[in-house]
């Protein structure tokens, strides 16, 4: 009775594509960044009247775009691995906080250098910006969840964190070309809590949506 259970489950199996979940998760994070882009813009652009382009210096615009892009790419390369049920890789979640405290170090010492300056480190927006990246991230963490629903993580939790790592990193991204603010201070604590909030309501959300 068992062997012919197994060959009758077994019967029906098809072959997996390579890189299968790879290229679920791609897919999905165009269309989550497309949405993204285009609910900023509705946002941002045209309610609160923030011009695309906002930050005033050409070098910060660089940094905070340079950081945030890092933390999608990081989150991204987890991803994929930790979506397998014997998935284990620590180098990108681990490179994800070695880049938060390097952005907390040189913006620390560049805030000492301005005497603790409080502008530098509140600027005009510290009160929403952790929850516009949170807002501008939605759309990504939606769609890489959906796509992650197919896989079978050995931890939903972490798969979840990662999905939120993409998502905060990409909608941080996205909102770094409407910002205004210019202190490396602002950007190390701001966005990377903006980031990290994302990537736990990632986490939260995956540990029962991801179950397998």
């Amino acid at each position: 009775m068992t062997d012919d259970l197994i060959n009758r489950l077994a019967a029906d199996l098809e072959p997996t594509r390579p890189r299968a979940i790879e290229r679920r998760l791609i897919l999905a994070l165009v269309i989550g960044v497309l949405v993204t882009i285009v609910g900023v813009y509705l946002v941002l652009d045209l309610m609160m009247g923030r011009p695309f382009g906002g930050a005033d210096s050409a070098m910060m615009f660089w940094t905070k775009f340079g950081y945030t892009l890092a933390f999608g790419l990081l989150g991204l390369a987890a991803a994929p691995v930790l979506a397998r049920p014997d998935g284990r890789i620590i180098w990108p979640l681990a490179g994800a906080g070695v880049l938060a405290l390097i952005a907390l170090g040189s913006g620390g010492m560049m805030w000492m250098r301005a005497d603790w300056s409080m502008p530098m480190l509140m600027g005009q927006t510290a009160m929403v910006c952790p929850w516009l990246i949170v807002l501008a991230g939605t759309p990504v963490l939606i769609a890489l969840l959906s796509a992650l629903r197919t896989s079978a993580p050995r931890s939903p939790t972490l798969a979840g964190f990662a999905a939120g790592l993409v998502a905060g990193g990409f909608g941080a991204w996205a909102y770094a070309f409407y910002c205004g603010e210019t202190g490396m201070m602002f950007m190390a604590v701001w966005y990377s809590l903006g980031i990290a909030m994302t990537a736990l309501l990632g986490a939260v959300i995956g540990k029962f949506v991801l179950r397998w």
